[in-house]
């Protein structure tokens, strides 16, 4: 079970479309019917394990739909702003195909939300374009249509080519960064152990980096090859944005990262991976830290 949040947290980057699309709206329909109590549809949603192909029956209470073909809708609703790119939110999530078959959660690995950062191609493009349509407290169905999914590429034994994906989501809480300055936004997921690079800059650090932008889902993953980076101070074999982070981190530490591009690749951009001037996502794990 647990290779199926690899699904979207790994395999995605590498495996979907490269561009996200642009945003397309339409107006808004809503349908007169209240909203559900919220602890009756979480219950249920918690307790379908296998399929959800009549869950939002009865219950949804509003529809935007958008002329790229995706369409959103609510079952609940939150309060406040909507979501922006850049922002990380945690989030209890179910995908499943048109026949309501679920094909991966957060719930496969036991864990009741997990954070998603919004804009970057941590998932497919329709997963962005739709959370920037949603607030906090909000759960809903977002239909996304093959295109704006993994279009013809598969998954193989997983999630077909051409397919619809069904994604029903809920929006627990929107975080706030860790580190958010000169450039560097930062969000630690997890803690880790054992002393830093600050106070030993004579060891090495090596790390795994999932890293994305805007206009690309996979930059660099070296965790499909197994080869994590390494660093040590005085180096300048990561970009500067990753140096700052890099001397406080310890072994076992997951964080998210997003560099402006003066703390990235600048002006100048990274071959055909990053473009002049583009912001870049970062998805680091520290493996370990010893001695050179």
């Amino acid at each position: 079970m647990k290779k199926l949040i690899l699904v979207l947290f790994i395999c995605v980057l590498a495996a979907c479309q490269t561009t996200t699309a642009d945003k397309a709206t339409t107006a808004k329909k809503i349908i007169q019917k209240p909203l559900q109590k919220k602890e009756q549809v979480e219950k249920e949603f918690q307790s379908t394990k296998d399929n959800l192909k009549s869950f939002e029956k009865g219950k949804v209470a509003d529809v935007k739909s958008f002329s790229n073909g995706l369409v959103i809708k609510w079952i609940l609703k939150g309060k406040g702003r909507k979501l922006k790119k850049g922002e990380m939110a945690l989030i209890d999530y179910r995908l499943a195909l048109p026949d309501g078959k679920i094909v991966d959660g957060n719930n496969r690995v036991n864990m009741p939300f997990i954070p998603f950062v919004i804009g970057y191609n941590m998932q497919t493009p329709g997963w962005d374009l739709a959370f920037e349509e949603l607030t906090p407290g909000d759960f809903v169905k977002i239909e996304i249509p093959a295109d704006l999914a993994l279009g013809s590429k598969e998954l193989k034994g997983i999630i077909p080519a051409n397919s619809d994906n069904w994604l029903y989501v809920k929006v627990v809480a929107l975080v706030t960064p860790s580190v958010n300055e000169d450039g560097v936004t930062s969000w630690k997921i997890k803690d880790g152990e054992g002393a830093s690079l600050a106070k030993d800059p004579s060891k090495e650090i090596s790390f795994h980096a999932m890293v994305s932008t805007e206009s690309k889902a996979s930059v660099m993953n070296t965790r499909l090859g197994n080869y994590p980076l390494k660093y040590s101070p005085g180096q300048k074999t990561i970009v500067p944005g990753l140096r700052k982070i890099m001397k406080n981190a310890k072994k076992g530490e997951r964080y998210f990262i997003i560099l402006e591009a003066p703390q990235a690749y600048g002006a100048r951009g990274y071959a055909d991976l990053v473009k002049p001037n583009e912001q870049v996502f970062y998805n680091i794990e520290i493996m370990d830290i010893r001695a050179l």
